[in-house]
């Protein structure tokens, strides 16, 4: 008799009830996560990351070898700082609406400009040079702010920032201190010997860098992604052209013709040889006479092949890395057509247009506010002329000249004409500003006035 109310077992009922598996979907397959087996170490080297603060210090030192040893990068530098800078560096620029204030701050600000260094060593433009050539060869710059006898900034080498100040009960790490679950500085950490640190608040220092995570401490190098390839090519050419002097240092060499050994008595003793006169230099005009079982090997001349190729692509690959086009690099300017400056050349200032803002904003805005109040605290402006300057000011960066004149001064005045630029703007493009301007036409207008009074003079008959 079968029993219908019977229980079937649990484990019956879960395969019945089973559902079946679903397929599988995969959206997207980077070869890089499943690579060949020739390639899997080096591929899987590039997911070993390294904190860029513990690499800020080694980056830097290298950093700074190749900028003094490197003739391409040490020039890298020079044209940097001329094409960031220009001839005056940035320039104050207060527009608050009353002439005489504006020029009276603008005046005030650069007669400090010479006495802001507290040792009296150097200028504000020397400090600007200084700054700029830090951000790109160690990636921050360190600007101490300092408020007591009179305002001065002073420049602190990073590696006076102790890197290997660590505390993380403090929430101290490379040298400066952070607030609990913040990313707002409290101090910095001067390393002055070995056992004596210099404990500065951070509303006295100025720090700008270049991070790759918001939760960097420290700056990482312009030149990082660049050192091995400068490296590699300094030692290739170092080892061609030794190659090159070894080669033209020696002549050739002698090999005899029968060597059939050394000759032996019927005793076994070693018979005498006769001892063959090799000749040791080379004189030009004279001929030598050498053993009729001796003959001569010339050395022939080292000529590498495509090591011209190689220098010419790792410049280019360098010149990339750090934001300069191959012939500001190099200045190999042989293949260089109009069109092709021209691209290198404006991508090239719209890069340094930028830094320029970066360094307005960064650097020269604190360093006004923090010198517009020590001018304040000391009675040297009225907080009337305080409140009008503070949101009214900027500094002017240099312009750059027309690569073809005759071309791009006929473009903007096609494009001025058809509404696409305003003249403003194009004088913004060269550097000048729109009062400025203004001012030099009417002292040119003056002088033309003054040239037809002359000229009319010179017309009247007596």
């Amino acid at each position: 008799m079968i029993n219908l109310f019977k229980s079937k077992p649990t484990s019956e009922i879960a395969k019945a009830i089973k559902p079946k598996p679903k397929r599988r979907i995969s959206f997207f397959n980077w070869r890089s996560t499943n690579p060949s087996f020739v390639k899997q170490n080096e591929t899987y080297k590039l997911a070993i990351n390294t904190d860029p603060d513990n690499a800020n210090k080694i980056l830097r030192s290298q950093a700074r070898t190749i900028s003094v040893s490197n003739s391409l990068a040490s020039g890298f530098f020079e044209t940097l700082t001329s094409e960031i800078l220009g001839e005056q560096g940035l320039i104050l620029d207060v527009t608050s609406g009353n002439a005489t204030l504006d020029k009276k701050i603008e005046k005030m600000f650069f007669d400090w400009e010479f006495d802001c260094c507290p040792y009296g060593i150097y200028d504000f433009e020397d400090i600007e040079e200084m700054a700029v050539i830090a951000f790109y060869r160690d990636g921050e710059v360190f600007a101490r702010l300092h408020k007591q006898d009179g305002f001065k900034v002073e420049l602190i080498d990073a590696n006076l920032i102790d890197n290997n100040y660590t505390n993380e009960a403090k929430n101290i790490k490379c040298g400066i201190e952070r607030a609990k679950d913040s990313l707002t500085p409290l101090f910095y950490y001067i390393r002055k010997s070995d056992r004596e640190l210099l404990k500065i608040p951070a509303s006295e220092m100025i720090h700008i860098k270049k991070p790759f995570i918001p939760q960097q401490y420290r700056g990482i190098s312009k030149m990082a992604s660049s050192i091995i390839d400068i490296e590699d090519k300094d030692r290739l050419r170092t080892s061609e052209l030794d190659r090159a002097t070894l080669a033209s240092k020696i002549t050739g060499f002698f090999i005899r013709k029968n060597d059939d050994g050394v000759d032996f008595d019927e005793n076994g003793n070693e018979l005498p040889t006769n001892e063959l006169a090799i000749p040791t230099k080379a004189e030009v005009g004279k001929m030598g006479v050498i053993d009729e079982d001796m003959d001569v090997k010339f050395v022939e001349s080292h000529a590498p092949t495509n090591i011209e190729y190689y220098l010419k692509s790792t410049d280019r690959e360098v010149a990339r890395s750090l934001g300069v086009s191959y012939h500001t690099y190099t200045g190999d300017l042989r293949e260089v057509n109009y069109s092709s400056i021209r691209q290198g050349t404006t991508s090239e200032r719209r890069s340094f247009r930028r830094f320029q803002g970066f360094l307005r904003r960064k650097f020269h805005t604190p360093i006004f506010k923090a010198w517009l109040e020590a001018e304040l605290l000391r009675g040297a402006i009225t907080p009337n002329e305080y409140k009008k300057v503070a949101p009214n000011f900027t500094f002017k960066p240099q312009g750059w000249e027309y690569i073809d004149p005759t071309k791009e001064v006929n473009a903007n005045k096609i494009a001025i004409d058809s509404g696409f630029k305003s003249i403003t703007e194009v004088l913004r493009e060269k550097g000048i500003e729109h009062d400025n301007f203004i001012s030099d036409l009417n002292k040119d207008l003056e002088i033309v006035e003054l040239l037809s009074k002359i000229k009319q003079i010179k017309e009247v008959k007596p």
